[in-house]
């Protein structure tokens, strides 16, 4: 019988951990560790849910049995917020199961109060995942943004929302971000609830810079929103 070592156990269990995704836990941790630092926030790798500072962050992506980890919170360039890196499954009626892993980032707006719920996102996402945002709120629906020469925007964004509040949204998307939007086409999802601004976007690949370009864009956009409401 051959004989167990140190050297043999250590192999087989490295084996192991990186069998069942091991060293991808291990990148996904140094990406957001080093993003943490580098903007000076506060790391967790978990937050128990009975942590009454544990950030609550919802939005489309919330989802029974969703799994978080991989926290950053505190403030920065004058924002609170909080980025977390969220696993679901999404169901919805007959459409077909899709599994996901985003980057939530939550950033809390000066200005805004009470703000009617708005989505603005790329068509990336399932059939599940729409049909739960459309149902996430009473009486939104697809809109439209009519007069905008930007015909990149509307090819890979959808607009969800309610008809009543079509002049928040025209306040707030005007020409100069809808431009931009449509000249970078970020695959990120973008939420105003509230006071609450809301970006998410897919990730299946542990990304520091891809964390980071969601800041800048997330700190770019509550700029923009926090100025129209001056």
């Amino acid at each position: 019988m051959r004989k167990w070592h140190p050297k043999h156990i250590k192999k087989r269990a490295t084996r192991a951990y990186h069998r069942i995704g091991g060293s991808d836990v291990v990148k996904r941790r140094a990406a957001a560790t080093s993003f943490a630092t580098k903007h000076g926030l506060v790391y967790f790798h978990t937050v128990s849910a009975s942590n009454e500072t544990a950030p609550v962050i919802r939005g489309s992506t919330v989802s029974p049995g969703q799994i978080d980890s991989n926290f950053s919170i505190g403030t920065h360039a004058g924002y609170d917020m909080a980025l977390i890196e969220r696993v679901a499954d999404m169901e919805f009626g007959n459409f077909e199961p899709s599994h996901h892993r985003w980057y939530v980032l939550e950033i809390d707006l000066k200005r805004a109060r009470n703000l009617p719920y708005l989505f603005v996102g790329t068509k990336q996402q399932s059939k599940a995942y729409f049909a739960k945002v459309l149902t996430s709120h009473r009486g939104i629906a697809h809109l439209q943004l009519h007069g905008t020469e930007q015909p990149r925007f509307h090819s890979n964004f959808v607009i969800i929302g309610a008809p009543n509040d079509l002049p928040v949204l025209y306040q707030l998307f005007d020409e100069e971000v809808i431009a931009k939007m449509a000249a970078h086409a970020w695959p990120f999802s973008i939420e105003l609830d509230g006071d609450s601004l809301i970006l998410t976007t897919l990730a299946d690949k542990p990304s520091e810079q891809l964390m980071n370009k969601l800041l800048h864009y997330g700190l770019w956009f509550a700029r923009q929103i926090d100025s129209k409401l001056a």
